[in-house]
């Protein structure tokens, strides 16, 4: 196959959904990185009309200008220097999470959904009753990020997302009086800061994204593992370098969609304004490479690039960091039941990780 042609085929035309599909790394990179895309999904064609009752202040659904605005305002709760204190924390979260469990369990329901819900649960200082309502609420709310939610997902996410708000207004007021170190409190102090409704926002998306995210990075991980378990001991000799890897292979995040709000060359195809493209981002850090733990971090788009590189990022590695040694560690004789993959169109999802050997 020639060169030229091997690119275009990295961008193709789907009619069956209408839109242009992009599997090719440097493509992807060039969507996510360059000017005149859209992520707002509104402007999505054939859009359902119920996407007007998304709530407000939603950082990933923002174009610049305001997306630029909030995201220098929320950028320094995010660095690595910023998150670094909350080590310790996650590593004690783990280890709650780990113990008492039964010597067969589901691994994504009962370890890798609990952590990161426990760790915005910290973030945000809402406590046990708070912790609770987040986990019960987001598998409604991750519906919005389904890039073809109907019109009754998107009903059902935005009525999750406005009982979060609910149970947030009198948080905002409260820490407004009387700060603390949580994160509610970090975004009130800013100044000229972000309104009510787009620190709402920020809390709504910090659980619709950041807790499913990081629950199937864990949880894929752990299955890619549990079926080739020659590559742990490269996990616990490099954690860091391993998660890399499992984010280039097992990102939770299989496709994104950006809508042109200008004519643009892609792969030597004419994309025009209004037209929608899909990343296949797995397909694209992929590249026809198989897992291999050893192998130096390879460059992927599992948290996407440019303006919308994802924020929390720093915070998925750290908790896939700290869970996945102390999983294979404290549990050397983990081995897998039976595993079932979730049907979306979005997630690199899992429906069950059923596990035994759960007894240290």
């Amino acid at each position: 196959m020639s060169a030229e042609a091997a690119t275009r085929e990295a961008v193709r035309w789907d009619a069956a959904t209408g839109t242009w599909l992009v599997s090719g790394h440097a493509e992807a990179a060039a969507v996510l990185r360059g000017q005149g895309w859209s992520s707002d999904p509104r402007r999505l064609p054939g859009a359902p009309p119920e996407m007007a009752e998304l709530p407000p202040g939603n950082l990933l659904f923002t174009d610049p200008p305001d997306h630029t605005r909030m995201r220098r305002l929320l950028g320094p709760a995010f660095t690595p220097r910023a998150l670094e204190p909350l080590r310790p924390r996650i590593a004690q979260i783990v280890d709650a999470a780990l113990t008492g469990l039964d010597d067969e369990a589901d691994l994504l329901r009962d370890v890798a959904y609990l952590i990161p819900v426990a760790v915005i649960a910290e973030l945000l200082d809402v406590g046990a009753d708070g912790a609770e309502l987040l986990l019960e609420l987001t598998p409604e709310l991750v519906r919005m990020l389904e890039i073809d939610a109907d019109g009754e997902a998107i009903v059902a996410s935005s009525a999750a997302a406005t009982d979060l708000v609910m149970f947030l207004t009198p948080l905002l007021a409260e820490r407004r009086g009387r700060p603390g170190d949580d994160f509610i409190s970090a975004m009130l102090a800013v100044p000229d800061g972000l309104d009510p409704a787009e620190i709402a926002g920020t809390c709504v998306l910090l659980l619709a994204a950041g807790h499913e995210t990081t629950a199937h990075l864990i949880a894929n991980a752990a299955l890619a593992l549990l079926s080739d378990p020659a590559q742990i001991p490269h996990l616990l000799a490099d954690p860091a370098r391993a998660v890399e890897e499992f984010l280039r292979v097992e990102a939770p995040i299989a496709r994104a969609v950006r809508v042109a709000t200008r004519d643009h060359e892609l792969g030597g195809h004419r994309v025009e304004a209004g037209q929608a493209v899909q990343l296949l981002l797995r397909e694209a850090n992929r590249a026809g490479l198989p897992l291999d733990l050893t192998r130096d971090p390879l460059p992927h788009l599992a948290f996407g690039s440019g303006a919308h590189y994802c924020l929390g990022q720093g915070l998925a590695r750290m908790e896939a960091v700290e869970t996945l040694p102390r999983l294979f560690t404290r549990f050397p004789e983990l081995r897998l039941i039976s595993s079932t993959r979730r049907v979306s169109a979005t997630f690199h999802a899992l429906a069950d990780l059923r596990v035994a050997g759960l007894t240290p």
